[in-house]
């Protein structure tokens, strides 16, 4: 490397360098000799004649001018001794001449090539001028400075002479003055030439510094933000402009108007930068007992580039050695720390010794070219493969880097697969013992929960409140897994969004519990359908409002929807805590989540956000936020429409040949519903009652609810459908239902709040809940389950399993519905021993005192154990009045028994036509008789009430006894082993329930009497 610099600098010196080279001698050059057409140049070196102070062109009598004796003055020097003989002075002017002979018969153009002139001058040929550089005066007032390298072409006149004046001023530069480079003499193509030899090798070694600087500073911006880079970045816009504007042509002055002084201040400027810029990319080699001193090494750079804007030129000229001093040490310090590197490891380093060896054979030519006068053309070569071989120790460190982070990205890419293999595998393991956890503190809560204390109560809540989000994370991590293995198969449909949003809030109505939060549905009603996999829409919708109501601590999280460009726009939004743009710019990357504080409720992976956005995505949609913090978040992501529906306008309505369809299938629907609800005459009540379970389906899609229909008709059953949760609890009270199946996604009540409306006045065992859903997660289910469901199947339901779903359902009720018969055949049959024993010590008495009374009592008792004893359905309804005939017999023989103590009221309106089911009034008469009044001494009142009220009739047993406390009467209709009476009140309320709905209403007080009422509903038409 070393012998390759050296030759080509040698032959660089060669090519430019003549050996024959003539001095000028006395103000004057022979050059007739010379051969000039050799397409050589040479240096106009030697004695000059000089003028101080004064012109020798430009006046009207030149020739006078010559008259003073001359000075001769050493070209290239300065005239500082000259014009203030003894002490010296850079400033003032004057007139340098040389003349020159050259061979007549040699009639070519010739040119001059003239670097610097401090700090203007004029150039005259032959007493003609050809060029100016800045505008030479007698006084700094009439002076311009300039100094600026140019090129004039002339000819020698017939005798082949050649008489050069150069005048020349100098006010503020206080360096040496005069002509202070050689000036360059030869043919007009050989001065051409090497002019712009130079200005082309100058201007690569600028393109290349400026090149550098360029990509590091890219680098920069686009890469890691490594500030070696910016620094690198400096370094070569700093020598790039100290090039431009500090070397032989000064190019940048010729670009862009930069004046004098400005030209002094930007080349000092360029050293302070690349004294700083060429440290700090070294700093990282440097001993830290030297990085230590960065700081002020840098104060020091500041300040002394502060000067360089701010001082005038000759002050700044001044202080320049400062600056020399400051870049040489920077370039000495780089030079020892390059040199220290190598020696480490030459092979590891051989870049770096390149650099360091192009480096120091510039300066070391430089500094032999300065002390032996030499003079060549500017030679960049070794800047630039210094430059170069610098460059390449990054690129080699780069290319380390890289080839170590793709090892390393490799080495990630197995580890991040097997810790999602890992994070599968241990989320499929923790789901049991999990579900185990929250089943035991489940079943320990409810079995457990009468004697616990409240705190402990509160601490197993919190127990499943943990267990349950721990369970939605767990969820969470097999969903990613799921999607990032590969698109999950979409099973495509059409539906109504309005539909499942209600359902998805439902599901979430819990986390508002605690909270001034309201959850607001404004799905249009006839909002179009769309295509897309309901189980991953409601997952969607699942994640994006559980994220907005776990940011939310008041206000309300609402859904909207709305159409444009032929696409469904749903929105979710919330008045929560919102977002900065930083978040917003990572809300969607996995595992992401806001800061710790921040979060209204704890937990999470930060994964469901970035499951709904690949969910959305593979839809074909897109989801977007808008969000700033406190003013709440705005989540939109888009379906497709049925084609139909593009038309759908954003003010709700439903446009075209599917609206029509919905309308009419809805028309349909409701005709099936009022055809459903038509009265049933007894006979068939009492055929459909005695042969086949009663289901009450609940769909809002007429299509779902003819599928059922078809898939339960093989069976025997008497199926009934409506299509709303409003409709399903009108129904209820037209008939006794054995079981109903609801879909759980429906438009206004879902499936949950039909559940848990339903579950307010029938038990599970009273009426069984089957519930339908396309989803199938375990949170779903523990939802159902949460409401009041007895069953929950998947949507598309299997014909198999629905059946025997609905199979085991309708006979868990007819099994409950056969306990009840048998306990009120039971309670028919039972005759109290005591109550026997009175009756016929009664009879026994009036046979002494009043035969025809004693006969009476007979005929009435007998009537009594006849009805007690009759064999009938007691499920069946019967005619009012021998229900009454019953409480008649019973109470004539209470009467006989206890005389005056008893009284009877009777207020019956006109019903001959009601029916109730046997056995409903006489157990509340018989327990008003024992339990109330009889228990007092002095006996008291009962009052039977039948009040017509048009639709049904309300039945009241009323008495004035002891009455009892409300919690004696609420066990009464709670607790199976009580007393026979209460017994009785149970069956009865049981019975009544299971029939209209509705049981026994008690009001009671202590001391105040007892009133036990229930409403039958009359027959329609």
């Amino acid at each position: 490397m070393v012998i390759t610099l050296f030759v080509f600098r040698i032959i660089w010196i060669t090519a430019f360098q003549s050996s024959d080279q003539p001095y000028a001698s006395n103000g004057q050059l022979d050059l007739r000799a010379w051969n000039a057409v050799d397409h050589r140049t040479i240096s106009l070196d030697g004695e000059w004649e000089f003028y101080p102070h004064t012109w020798l062109m430009g006046s009207e009598h030149p020739g006078a001018r010559y008259e003073q004796k001359p000075a001769f003055l050493q070209v290239p020097g300065n005239w500082n001794k000259l014009m203030k003989p003894g002490k010296g002075s850079p400033y003032g002017y004057g007139s340098y001449r040389l003349r020159i002979s050259v061979n007549p018969e040699q009639r070519i153009n010739y040119s001059l090539r003239i670097p610097s002139v401090r700090s203007s001058s004029s150039l005259y040929v032959n007493g003609r001028l050809l060029y100016a550089s800045g505008k030479p005066g007698d006084s700094k007032e009439k002076y311009v400075p300039l100094n600026l390298p140019y090129t004039s072409t002339f000819t020698a006149d017939d005798s082949g002479n050649i008489d050069i004046v150069i005048e020349a001023a100098n006010y503020e530069d206080p360096r040496e003055s005069g002509i202070v480079r050689s000036i360059k003499f030869g043919t007009e193509k050989a001065i051409t030439r090497e002019a712009q030899l130079s200005i082309a090798m100058q201007q690569l070694a600028a393109v290349v510094f400026l090149m550098h600087a360029g990509y590091a500073f890219i680098l920069y911006i686009v890469g890691n933000r490594d500030k070696r880079l910016l620094y690198f970045s400096l370094l070569g816009a700093s020598a790039m402009m100290m090039q431009l504007l500090g070397s032989d042509e000064k190019l940048l002055s010729f670009w862009l108007p930069i004046n004098y002084e400005w030209g002094f201040k930007l080349v000092h400027l360029s050293m302070i930068g690349i004294a700083y810029s060429l440290l700090q990319c070294i700093k990282h080699q440097l001993p830290k007992l030297i990085r230590r001193a960065f700081p002020w090494f840098a104060v020091i750079c500041a300040v002394a580039g502060l000067f360089a804007a701010l001082l005038p030129v000759r002050y700044l000229v001044g202080v320049q050695p400062a600056y020399g001093l400051l870049m040489g040490a920077s370039i000495l310090i780089t030079i020892v720390s390059m040199l220290r590197t190598s020696i480490k490891g030459i092979q590891e380093n051989a870049w770096l010794l390149l650099s360091l060896i192009a480096f120091t054979s510039n300066f070391a030519w430089w500094a032999y070219f300065l002390a032996s006068g030499i003079k060549v053309v500017y030679y960049p070569f070794d800047l630039i493969v210094s430059m170069a071989c610098f460059v390449a120790v990054w690129f080699r460190e780069y290319f380390q880097v890289h080839s170590e982070t793709k090892r390393l990205a490799s080495k990630l890419q197995k580890a991040d697969k097997l810790k999602d293999e890992f994070l599968a595998n241990t989320s499929h393991e923790l789901r049991n013992p999990l579900h185990s956890i929250l089943n035991i503190s489940q079943a320990v809560l409810e079995r457990e929960q009468k004697s616990l204390h409240e705190s402990s109560i509160k601490d197993l809540g919190i127990v499943l409140t943990v267990g349950r989000r721990m369970s939605l994370m767990l969820n969470d991590l097999l969903d990613a897994m799921s999607l990032k293995e590969g698109n999950p198969h979409l099973q495509l449909r059409h539906f109504s969004l309005q539909t499942i949003v209600t359902g998805v809030m439902d599901m979430l109505r819990f986390m508002t519990e605690g909270k001034a939060v309201q959850l607001v549905n404004r799905i249009p009603e006839h909002f179009p359908l769309v295509v897309a996999d309901e189980n991953r829409v409601i997952q969607i919708l699942f994640n994006l409002i559980h994220n907005a109501l776990k940011f939310t601590d008041e206000g309300e999280v609402s859904i909207a929807g709305y159409v444009k460009d032929g696409l469904a726009h749903i929105v979710v939004a919330d008045t929560g805590i919102g977002m900065d743009k930083e978040t917003i710019r990572r809300v969607f990357e996995p595992y992401e989540q806001a800061e710790a504080g921040k979060t209204m409720v704890e937990g999470g992976f930060g994964l469901g956000l970035s499951i709904s956005k690949k969910l959305v995505e593979l839809h074909g949609g897109t989801l977007r936020v808008e969000s700033a913090p406190g003013e709440g978040s705005e989540f939109v992501f888009t379906l497709q429409l049925v084609e139909e529906a593009a038309s759908f306008p954003q003010e709700g309505t439903v446009t075209g040949q599917l609206a029509a369809k919905a309308i009419e299938e809805s028309a349909a629907a409701q005709a099936d519903y009022k055809a459903g609800i038509e009265p049933i005459s007894e006979g068939d009540s009492l055929s459909l009652s005695a042969e086949r379970p009663r289901i009450l389906i609940v769909d809002d899609d007429p299509v779902n609810l003819k599928v059922l229909e078809s898939l339960l008709s093989l069976e025997q059953y008497d199926i009934m459908t409506v299509t709303s949760g409003k409709k399903a609890l009108e129904t209820l009270d037209l008939k006794e239902w054995d079981l109903l199946i609801s879909d759980v996604m429906m438009p206004q009540m879902s499936g949950y709040e039909l559940t848990r409306k339903i579950r307010q006045r029938f038990t599970v065992t009273e009426l069984p809940i089957l519930l339908l859903t396309a989803r199938s997660q375990p949170e779903d289910i523990e939802n159902g389950f949460l409401v009041g469901a007895n069953d929950y199947v998947t949507k598309p339901v299997d014909a198999l399993e629905i059946r025997s779903r609905v199979k085991a359902l309708t006979g868990v009720k007819q099994s409950v519905n056969e306990l009840l018969r048998m306990e009120a055949a039971w309670l028919q049959a039972q005759i109290q021993p005591h109550f026997l024993f009175n009756t016929l010590s009664a009879v026994a008495a009036l046979s002494e005192v009043d035969l025809d009374q004693m006969r009476h009592l007979l005929d009435v008792f007998g009537d009594f154990l006849r009805d007690k004893f009759k064999l009938q359905n007691k499920d069946e309804l019967a005619p009012i009045e021998e229900e009454l005939s019953i409480v008649r017999s019973y109470l004539y023989i209470e009467q006989v028994r206890f005389d005056d103590r008893l009284k009877v009221v009777w207020e019956i309106d006109e019903c001959k036509e009601l029916k109730i089911p046997l056995l409903t009034i006489q157990p509340l008469v018989e327990n008003a008789v024992r339990h109330g009044v009889m228990k007092r001494s002095r006996g008291g009142t009962i009052a039977i009430r039948i009040s017509d009220h048009g639709a049904y009739a309300e039945i009241t047993v009323e008495d004035d006894g002891v009455g009892m406390e409300e919690a004696v009467w609420r066990r009464l209709l709670q607790n199976r082993s009580d007393s026979r009476s209460g017994v009785g009140l149970l069956n009865t309320d049981l019975r009544l329930k299971r029939r209209y709905g509705k049981g026994l209403q008690i009001r009671s007080e202590p001391g105040q009497g007892t009133s036990i009422s229930f409403i039958v509903n009359k027959p329609v038409g």
